[in-house]
């Protein structure tokens, strides 16, 4: 299987059920030939909608816990770094 480098070529996936899982998406290989994950891209308004279907799985129920870092003062970052995506941790 062939591995996306860029979010950019990563498809947006839009499941025509009203609640879906990770079992609904096509999951790609994203990062480089050393270090890759399975990534699937969905639009931010059906996060919670994945977030239902994933909780609702009989067989494998899954907990999801939103972390947010902490509120940085304007101008206090000396340098941006772009990591290209945002990375949210669900546990």
């Amino acid at each position: 299987m062939d591995i996306v480098e860029s979010i950019q070529d990563l498809p947006v996936q839009d499941p025509p059920v009203e609640e879906f899982s990770s079992a609904d998406l096509t999951w790609t290989k994203f990062g480089n030939s050393e270090n890759h994950d399975d990534a699937a891209l969905i639009p931010y308004d059906r996060v919670d909608e994945f977030i239902i279907g994933e909780c609702s799985n009989l067989e494998c129920p899954t907990r999801f816990h939103i972390e947010r870092g902490r509120k940085r003062k304007k101008g206090s970052l000396k340098e941006y770094a772009d990591d290209e995506y945002l990375e949210y941790k669900l546990k």
